[in-house]
């Protein structure tokens, strides 16, 4: 997760933004336009998706009881906000000479992106396992369930995201001690835990969870719940969009490639994640939508039914149950 070669005099010194070392001034130009291009659609990427979570963020956080769902969905968000205001910070600040503040400033918002980041992936994760446990063993869910769980496991998650980020920014920060040793095996341990446990657990339960849906439709022919098609959603376009920063940040940096291939891979896996990060209040609005009311319905009825764990009967909604209330936050 270190960012150090961005420091490089050939980055931000007195050649200018998007110049290296040893290349031709062509190569300079064509990776300086590529830079300028990808940094503009990063930007208004980022731009729509903080009005889009910032407002899921707002409809749920003004609800009383909040269902288990919710409760994650909301931690979510706040997730991925933080993240696109650090992204969004991170690209502006690249674009300017940078002296010793602006790197601080610049470090401080690289460490908020990976925290904010890692908490997303794990938020994701557990949302996807909670889901597939539901489904596995509804009884457990239903009777059993502590009734803070998604409270308990959203706090825990933030402070693993907090500690595992902070040892990095410890071990591996230019202004707070560079160790490339110790910053090497803290990048392995969160690559890990990261790639290597939360990743395939996303992906595990996820498939559990489309396989079972799959097959429960079919034999009670009835239409899974819109829940269901949210965390399916959710999950393959993290998967699809999200993951190459993360491979980005814990393998490719410490591979030997030529410093241009690391940047242009670094700009699209900012731009991809930053797709991923303004993609889910698009899929609640478009997954808990009814084609009939158009665009009429208010949004925050759009939002509970997309994250709604009964099944809908005869096209109508079917009130909650106590069961599936969860008032921690």
């Amino acid at each position: 997760m270190n960012e150090t070669l961005l420091w490089a005099p050939g980055w931000f010194g007195a050649q200018g933004p998007g110049q290296v070392d040893g290349e031709s001034s062509p190569e300079r130009k064509e990776l300086g336009t590529a830079r300028w291009a990808l940094s503009a659609m990063v930007l208004f990427t980022c731009a729509g998706g903080i009005v889009g979570n910032g407002l899921v963020v707002w409809l749920l956080g003004s609800q009383g009881q909040r269902s288990p769902f919710s409760v994650y969905v909301l931690h979510l968000g706040v997730a991925d906000l933080l993240f696109l205001l650090c992204m969004a910070s991170k690209v502006i600040l690249n674009c300017f000479r940078l002296g010793v503040t602006g790197h601080m400033a610049l470090e401080m918002v690289s460490r908020g992106k990976y925290f904010t980041y890692t908490a997303g992936l794990s938020l994701l994760t557990a949302i996807s396992m909670q889901r597939c446990l539901s489904v596995l063993f509804p009884i457990w869910y239903k009777c059993r369930r502590p009734q803070h769980l998604s409270a308990m496991v959203c706090a825990l998650l933030w402070a693993l995201s907090l500690l595992l980020n902070t040892l990095a920014a410890f071990f591996c920060s230019k202004f707070w001690g560079w160790d490339k040793r110790h910053c090497f095996t803290i990048d392995l341990v969160i690559s890990i835990l990261l790639m290597g446990v939360f990743t395939p657990l996303m992906a595990g339960s996820s498939l559990i969870l489309c396989v079972r849906v799959q097959r429960s439709s079919t034999e009670t022919h009835r239409r899974p719940t819109r829940l269901y098609a949210t965390i399916l959603a959710c999950v393959l376009v993290f998967l699809v969009f999200a993951l190459p920063l993360g491979i980005h940040w814990f393998f490719i940096y410490w591979l030997d490639l030529p410093q241009r291939t690391k940047t242009l891979s670094g700009l699209l896996a900012r731009l991809f994640s930053a797709l991923s990060s303004s993609a889910n209040p698009v899929i609640y609005f478009l997954v808990g939508r009814r084609k009939r009311q158009g665009l009429r319905e208010p949004l925050g009825a759009v939002l509970r039914r997309a994250l709604r764990e009964e099944p809908e009967l005869e096209g109508r909604e079917t009130p909650s149950t106590t069961t599936t209330t969860d008032p921690g936050a």
